[in-house]
């Protein structure tokens, strides 16, 4: 959902800069909540203020509730076919290529230099491997990003 958000108000429509878009994805996943909500109720706001957060808010909301509505009518059809299974692999295999896709996107907006390079890996590997909470690895990376740019405008 992101890289298609992304995608249309960054790249397609030009509503966004990319710091405006930076800035918002890093709003949306720091709050708390599903990012796609989050997503929306910040960039409806942006552009149109709160109708344009509760417009985007429900072209958000009702898709899915429509689908798993119409699903649930379904299911008891659905749940032994064959083509369920081969349809959640395929779903499961497009997501997966969001996801590479919006981490590369935003690695390119991120990572103008050395030192971002170091922050970033700082912090997967704090995460990764030796298992810091999340909050104290932000925290560190925040400090030692004020530490590395001091007197360094960019």
């Amino acid at each position: 959902m992101l890289a298609v958000m992304d995608q249309e108000f960054r790249c397609r429509k030009k509503v966004l800069s990319d710091s405006e878009m930076n800035d918002i994805l890093a709003i949306i996943y720091s709050m708390p909540g599903a990012i796609g909500v989050n997503a929306a109720l910040n960039i409806g706001y942006k552009l149109a203020g709160r109708k344009g957060s509760a417009c985007a808010l429900a072209g958000v909301l009702i898709p899915p509730v429509a689908i798993i509505l119409f699903i649930t009518t379904f299911i008891e059809m659905l749940k032994n076919s064959p083509l369920t299974g081969y349809a959640f692999i395929s779903i499961r295999a497009a997501v997966t290529v969001f996801i590479i896709y919006t981490v590369g996107n935003m690695m390119k907006k991120t990572f103008r230099c050395w030192k971002d390079i170091v922050i970033g890996l700082f912090a997967f590997l704090a995460v990764e491997f030796v298992d810091l909470p999340a909050v104290y690895v932000v925290v560190a990376c925040g400090i030692l990003g004020m530490l590395m740019y001091r007197g360094n405008e960019q």
